[in-house]
């Protein structure tokens, strides 16, 4: 770990034990950078770093995006990803038609599903678990039988492009016909003013690749 100026800076192994991912799959996502939008890296002693609060908030965005593209009913995938949501909101990340196979996992988790958060205490003495937003969209991308993860979705499911639908979609083809000349970078400073949260540049990236390749629906 490196500080510098508050910021507080990850090398790949720090990554990996924050984060609880493995060397293969942060290789993996570095590797796939050209497509996925990973934050660059910083050479610090001859080592790759990270901005940890970067790159965490592209993680949860490409997690999202995973999860829209291989999730069959329409999943809700909007909210800050570190909200804590109950089982009724668990079923609506991962596209459930009520609560019951969201109780079936807290009894018999399948592969992948996420450990509670935290939990409610109820009246009646009962705990009531919840989960934080991006850990389920992390389980709807990666969860067996919906289709390869993070691949292209079947048919008619999941999304026919990235972010489709996606409110910020939106804007950056609108300031795309605006300023048909602006890079990235520029456009950028502009949409990072026009929504309620502030998205990371490496996530407006990968936004207006989409705007560029799809620029109607």
């Amino acid at each position: 770990m490196h500080s510098d100026n508050g910021r507080t800076l990850y090398s790949r192994a720090d990554l990996q034990e924050v984060h609880q991912l493995s060397e293969s799959t942060l290789q993996n996502l570095w590797s796939d950078r050209e497509n996925n939008g990973h934050p660059d890296a910083e050479i610090i002693g001859g080592v790759m770093h990270w901005d940890d609060a970067d790159w965490s908030l592209w993680y949860q965005e490409h997690q999202r995006q995973r999860a829209a593209a291989v999730t069959k009913n329409p999943p809700d995938l909007a909210g800050d990803p570190e909200e804590e949501v109950g089982p009724a909101g668990a079923a609506r990340i991962c596209g459930y038609a009520d609560t019951s196979t969201v109780s079936h996992n807290v009894k018999n988790p399948p592969e992948g599903w996420p450990a509670p958060s935290s939990y409610d205490l109820l009246p009646s003495g009962r705990q009531r678990p919840k989960w934080k937003r991006w850990e389920l969209w992390r389980y709807v991308a990666d969860r067996k039988g919906r289709g390869h993860a993070g691949g292209r979705p079947k048919g008619r499911r999941g999304l026919a492009y990235p972010y489709q639908g996606d409110e910020r979609l939106t804007l950056a083809r609108q300031a795309l016909k605006e300023n048909p000349g602006a890079t990235n970078a520029e456009l950028i400073t502009q949409l990072q003013g026009k929504t309620e949260r502030t998205y990371s540049r490496p996530v407006w990236n990968l936004i207006l690749k989409s705007a560029r390749e799809h620029p109607e629906d």
